[in-house]
């Protein structure tokens, strides 16, 4: 009958811990990362805002514990309003002011008050009300697709 040394199973433990690592980080990681700033890109263009800022600063850290490797995601605290999406609400300035696009079909007396600037009017406010954002999803997307990439292993 053959015999296992004493450590047998504590060296294949930190064998298959220093095999999910590897993956984790050569694989997993970045292609967490592709997924939720292409996803989010895409929302990005569906609803007319630059993510660009985001998705350059999103980033990716695998960590190792003494029984666990995690994946992290982090983005800039913005991205979360796009990640779950927002109420309509109230936006206060001293003062706001935008270009108000000829597309958005500004009220009369918009074009009346304010000087024309590029394809709208500069405008200039206290306080404007603001549709709420659709929720996007995109990380939890993200991390549904990198499951079921991880079921296929």
């Amino acid at each position: 009958m053959a015999e296992l040394e004493s450590e047998f199973e504590n060296k294949l433990y930190e064998a298959l811990l220093d095999d999910a690592e590897r993956r984790a980080r050569e694989e997993l990681a970045p292609e967490l990362k592709r997924k939720a700033n292409e996803l989010l890109t895409r929302y990005g263009q569906r609803h007319d805002y630059d993510v660009g800022t985001l998705t350059e600063a999103a980033r990716v850290e695998v960590a190792r514990t003494a029984d666990a490797i995690r994946v992290e995601l982090y983005y800039p605290h913005p991205a979360l309003l796009f990640e779950r999406g927002t109420v309509d609400h109230p936006v206060e300035g001293d003062p706001l002011s935008f270009v108000w696009s000829r597309e958005d079909d500004p009220p009369e007396w918009v074009r009346e008050q304010f000087e024309r600037e590029d394809d709208g009017w500069r405008v200039f406010l206290q306080k404007v009300e603001v549709s709420g954002l659709p929720e996007g999803g995109f990380i939890r997307d993200a991390l549904n697709a990198m499951r079921q990439q991880l079921r296929s292993y």
